[in-house]
């Protein structure tokens, strides 16, 4: 139950909105239509504010894919730290952006803005986690980790 869940997680405080719909992202892959109704209800924030944080980021998304996403963080210490080859490499590896498998779903290559993981940079989040440190030569390792997800 989602309710129990975010009544036992988080604290019914506009401030938990972006926590809570991450925490949810994470939990089912996407946003739900009807877990933003929850979190409205949980936050005791209007539902199209809720919707409208939702939509402001590009790492949350709203409706379900069956893509799998690799994003690389491109905040100004991780793009000093190579993160455009490190793009460019997954995207090769991938086939410029997706890749089918033999399931049929897609690996996908996404940048975000800053994670504010400026000390691990440069960043990237495969299978619902963030790594740093992260080398084009850590490439084949990471799509092989986003195709088993």
């Amino acid at each position: 139950n989602l309710r129990a869940d975010l009544r036992r997680r988080f604290s019914r405080n506009r401030g938990e909105l972006l926590p809570v719909l991450h925490h949810i992202h994470d939990r089912f892959g996407h946003l739900p239509g009807w877990a933003i109704e929850v979190v409205g209800w949980s936050l005791g924030v209007p539902s199209s504010q809720v919707y409208g944080a939702a939509t402001s980021y590009s790492e949350l998304r709203i409706e379900k894919s069956d893509d799998r996403v690799v994003r690389v963080c491109t905040g100004l210490s991780c793009i000093a730290n190579g993160a455009a080859d490190l793009t460019r490499a997954l995207e090769s590896a991938t086939g410029s952006g997706a890749t089918d498998r033999s399931d049929g779903r897609a690996i996908t290559v996404e940048t975000t803005s800053c994670r504010h993981l400026c000390a691990l940079a440069p960043a990237v989040h495969v299978d619902r986690r963030w790594q740093g440190r992260v080398t084009p030569e850590l490439v084949a390792a990471i799509v092989q980790q986003a195709a088993l997800r």
